[in-house]
């Protein structure tokens, strides 16, 4: 037996015999780490007691069970299962259920999202309507415009309004950042979603934020000026990656990545063959190449 499998039936005994909810969920959340590193063949032996977690009487439960479901199916396996979940009584396996559904990004899957933007609760209706946006589609608008109000909603809204690029959210989003004592990394997202639209004032913000050499922020600014493919962008993000002492070189390789266009594979090639390049920053260069998403990139 391998430490992985000695690992899982310790915590396999442990969920059954836990007669207490909240234990059981902890149970589940370990057995979700542990699938994260388990070979694909070895998943199965987690897949076969997902039915007995699936209708446990806690809520709590069902909801941890639905992310290791997520962790351990196949993907084909998954859409009818958390679609049956979205009429569950309890809101957390309705939310789970639903951030699952959108975390899936398959146009096919558009009438359960649509079925979840009805929901009662809004955080239900939330997930529904960042699902919509990956998909491009506008159904959830006025639901990621309503979160921007709630500083528990703010940061994702914006990320799934920067996805959706519908131009009606502009004067939104621009309310944001224009918001006094609004935290640095909400302000560059909103800033992100403006440069997205082609908003003047989004881009020079981050290109502002980019040169400063001790913000906070400047490690997720700089893969925001890339996903913005902001003005001058190019210029400054080569800058970052090919200083060997740059702290915020690695989320210059991503950012790199996700601006693309030509040129931008040499430049990642040639970090990725520096002599000495430490592992931590490999990975983010490595990151970056498969975020251009073009064949020789992923031949690295």
């Amino acid at each position: 037996m391998t430490r992985w499998e000695n690992e899982r039936d310790a915590v396999l005994i442990r969920l059954g015999a836990a007669r207490d909810a909240h234990q059981r969920v902890l149970a589940l959340d370990e057995l979700l780490a542990l699938a994260a590193t388990a070979p694909a063949e070895l998943k199965s032996g987690l897949a076969s007691e997902l039915p007995r977690w699936l209708a446990d009487q806690d809520g709590g439960v069902r909801a941890a069970a639905l992310a290791l479901a997520a962790a351990v199916l196949p993907p084909e396996e998954l859409a009818p299962i958390f679609g049956e979940r979205l009429g569950d009584p309890d809101v957390h396996v309705r939310v789970e259920a639903t951030s699952q559904l959108a975390d899936m990004v398959r146009p096919e899957l558009r009438g359960s999202l649509a079925r979840a933007l009805e929901d009662e609760a809004f955080e239900v209706r939330f997930e529904a309507a960042r699902g919509m946006a990956s998909l491009r589609h506008p159904a959830g608008l006025e639901v990621l415009l309503t979160a921007l109000e709630d500083g528990d909603w703010r940061y994702r809204a914006l990320g799934a309004l920067g996805e959706l690029a519908d131009p009606r959210c502009i004067p939104a989003v621009r309310k944001v950042f224009r918001r006094l004592f609004l935290n640095v990394f909400e302000r560059a997202r909103a800033a992100t979603v403006l440069a997205i639209l082609g908003e003047s004032d989004g881009g020079a913000y981050l290109r502002k934020r980019l040169k400063k050499r001790w913000s906070p922020d400047r490690a997720i600014v700089a893969e925001m000026i890339g996903e913005a493919k902001v003005e001058g962008a190019r210029e400054l993000l080569e800058r970052l990656v090919t200083n060997p002492k740059e702290p915020a070189r690695g989320a210059a390789a991503r950012g790199l990545g996700r601006l693309g266009g030509e040129g931008v594979l040499p430049v990642l090639l040639s970090v990725l063959d520096e002599p000495g390049l430490q592992s931590d920053y490999r990975f983010d260069v490595l990151e970056g190449l498969c975020l251009l998403r073009i064949e020789p990139a992923h031949a690295k």
